[in-house]
């Protein structure tokens, strides 16, 4: 970055400064950016946004003690609903919830059309055991705001956990209606058909889920998404285990995540099942994929050619 002009007025250096520190957050040097965040509260003529930043770098930090603290400072320069959010915000960090639910509950009474307020507040009803009530804050956040995709998220969760599951399909149901890749919605949709007895909505929403999560880890080149979809193939399993399509992908699946010869055993299982029940086209796929993992398996090009051989006498 550019050094700053010697004729810079001092809310310009301040905003200089400001971008600098917001580059030096992005590449994730923290202490640097803190170094540099003193020197734009020192020349702001309202030093109250960089106090913020520097309250939010100190909480990336976990520096919880020193952020309250400097949150403190911007709320002594004046009454800021970013500020309050963010001692509130740290409170809860620091398992003050109460403190926390104060500062909320303050900021729905000065800015009551605020739809973030109402959401915070009822997030730390929910930790607070609280559900019904949380319940009902994110229900006055959505009637301020019904486009806000994680409040009806959020909402759901609370509905599922207090074993409302009808509603809680509904409330994910509008989420999903707001966002396509949020893909957490489908998957706890699919918990909640479960629950209520309901295998076959159950099972399309964790395959849906699994395919989706694949799609991301693809894309990411993370194994998180791996996991998780691992998580949604196991769960649709249970439901119908004989389904041979669900565990090649529980094989695969594993041999993402490394656990190779788990995958390897599994989907011999698997193609050993298919050829007891001479479903031989389910076999030939399951060793296809076997193959198509580890090019170099030899025991698994030999058990193909073998049923396919064992199909065309069959024929």
């Amino acid at each position: 970055m550019s050094e700053p002009k010697s004729d810079m007025s001092p809310q310009e250096l301040a905003d200089f400064l400001i971008n600098k520190v917001m580059s030096l957050c992005r590449e994730s040097h923290l202490d640097q950016a803190l170094e540099v965040v003193e020197q734009a509260i020192k020349h702001a003529p309202d030093p109250t946004h960089a106090l913020l930043i520097k309250a939010r770098i100190l909480t990336g930090l976990h520096l919880y003690d020193d952020a309250l603290a400097t949150t403190n400072e911007a709320l002594a320069l004046g009454e800021d609903i970013d500020a309050l959010k963010l001692k509130g915000n740290i409170l809860a960090i620091k398992d003050d919830l109460e403190g926390a639910l104060e500062i909320f509950t303050n900021i729905t009474e000065i800015a009551p059309k605020d739809a973030e307020s109402y959401f915070l507040k009822g997030g730390i009803l929910a930790e607070m055991g609280r559900a019904q009530e949380g319940i009902e804050e994110f229900e006055h956040s959505l009637e301020i705001d019904p486009s806000i995709e994680h409040v009806w998220y959020s909402k759901g969760m609370l509905l599922l956990e207090s074993e409302r599951y009808g509603a809680a399909i509904s409330t994910f149901e509008k989420t999903m209606e707001l966002t396509e890749d949020f893909v957490e919605p489908i998957f706890f949709t699919g918990i909640a058909h479960r629950k209520l007895g309901q295998a076959k909505e159950a099972i399309e929403c964790f395959h849906s889920a699994a395919e989706m999560w694949e799609l991301k880890a693809l894309v990411s080149r993370n194994t998180e998404p791996y996991e998780k979809a691992l998580g949604a193939i196991e769960n649709a399993l249970e439901l119908d285990v004989a389904n041979i399509d669900m565990w090649r992908t529980r094989g695969k699946l594993l041999y993402k995540l490394g656990h190779k010869q788990e995958a390897k055993a599994i989907l011999s299982n698997a193609a050993e099942l298919c050829v007891q029940e001479d479903n031989y086209n389910d076999a030939i796929k399951t060793y296809d994929m076997l193959i198509e993992l580890d090019p170099e398996d030899e025991d698994a090009k030999k058990a193909r050619e073998e049923i396919i051989s064992a199909a065309t006498n069959n024929d």
